[in-house]
């Protein structure tokens, strides 16, 4: 409607002026020196007017040439950078599909001139490192770091991650100095503190955690699991029982019946020498939560009237019938009360189950206590055939 309304005062106005000069001409005069030049005001306004078109159309060409060298380079790197969509598309496809080969061939292509050209040599980077090839991956790092130093931090935690499975040490140095540089970098202190614990290093993941939970680099299940983890690594590397019980004596109840510290207690108390109050821990953290782990060294504690303990973990029984970490745990304290049978078949039904070396070993020392020494051989003979058909992690 607003455009018919334009055309139609447009239409009134030529209308008008037209009507103007046939009614009208007039006469314009110029003189210039001797010169004199007369015509009419219709045509002199018309002459006019195409001069003011014909001006504008000079000056619309004269830039349009001036910027011609500015858009054709940009007409170019829009299509370099439509390339290179197009070569990332294919080797995400083919990274999908599992070709590394051909993904790595796509994504380094047009990575120099692609507008997403970090992406292509991380991408690159691990194409490389699957396939082995360790120059060609270790080279895509550096050409990324060359041109994108603005994306150190996301170009280092790709390169310790993927050093991470082969050079450990070398991607805790990268960490440790890209959190040096951004040290409120979540994804970075994240990495950091996983691969610290991976390796072990307990009293520097220690320092670490207090950061780790102020800026919330890890979600709250994952930091859990992580302090849960640091608890029990440092009651592992305990050095004596002064040193075990003093960090056993910091930790709250709630760490102190967690499965996964508890465990590591349990074992390490035993390492050195003393069983005292192990047992009640564990049937407390058992009343509270079912662990194979606490009801596999409720078994190996062997301070305390071994018939009290056999007759608890018959309890667990009813709920856990067929689990055969149960049954050599019942199979052991049996055998320690000297009820010889009753030990004999929990250890053979734990066998049937899942047929496991230490509880073949098991088995024999129950036979050699009840002094059947023939049957404890062939029990041995059994156990090394087990392991013969056991295939090795090679």
């Amino acid at each position: 409607m607003a455009t018919l309304l334009k055309w139609l005062i447009g239409f009134l106005l030529a209308t008008g002026l037209a009507t103007l000069a046939l009614y009208d001409n007039g006469t314009l005069s110029l003189v210039w020196f001797d010169w004199v030049i007369e015509t009419s005001l219709t045509f002199a306004l018309a002459m006019l007017m195409v001069g003011f078109v014909l001006l504008y159309g000079l000056l619309q060409l004269g830039l349009w040439l001036w910027h011609l060298p500015r858009n054709w380079r940009r007409h170019r790197q829009m299509k370099r950078y439509a390339k290179a969509e197009k070569r990332l598309s294919k080797g995400l496809v083919a990274q999908e599909s599992g070709d590394w080969h051909q993904a790595e061939k796509h994504l380094i292509a047009t990575a120099h001139y692609s507008e997403n050209g970090v992406m292509h040599y991380l991408a690159a980077a691990k194409m490389a490192h699957n396939q082995g090839a360790i120059d060609r991956q270790n080279a895509y790092i550096r050409q990324a770091k060359e041109a994108f130093p603005d994306a150190l931090a996301t170009i280092g935690l790709v390169e310790a991650r993927l050093l991470a499975k082969t050079d450990a040490e070398d991607a805790l140095v990268i960490l440790a100095e890209l959190h040096r540089l951004e040290p409120a970098h979540k994804a970075v202190l994240a990495e950091y503190a996983r691969l610290l614990a991976d390796q072990r290093v307990w009293t520097l993941l220690e320092t670490l955690m207090p950061e780790v939970q102020r800026i919330r680099a890890l979600d709250k299940d994952e930091q859990t699991r992580l302090v849960n983890r640091l608890q029990a690594g440092q009651l592992q590397n305990a050095n004596d029982l002064t040193a075990l019980e003093a960090r056993w004596q910091s930790l709250s109840r709630k760490q102190r019946l967690t499965p996964s510290i508890l465990a590591e207690y349990v074992e390490r108390k035993r390492a050195l020498g003393d069983e005292t109050g192990l047992t009640e821990w564990l049937e407390k953290a058992l009343r509270k939560q079912w662990d194979e782990r606490l009801v596999y060294q409720y078994g190996r504690v062997e301070l305390g009237p071994a018939f009290t303990r056999l007759k608890q973990a018959e309890k667990w029984l009813k709920a856990h019938p067929d689990n055969p970490v149960l049954l050599l745990t019942l199979g052991r304290l049996a055998c320690r009360s000297q009820l010889w049978g009753q030990g004999r078949h929990f250890l053979q039904e734990s066998l049937r189950l899942q047929p496991e070396i230490e509880t073949f070993h098991a088995l024999a020392q129950c036979y050699e206590a009840e002094g059947m020494e023939s049957q404890a051989a062939l029990t041995y003979k059994e156990a090394i055939l087990q392991l013969e058909q056991t295939p090795s992690d090679d």
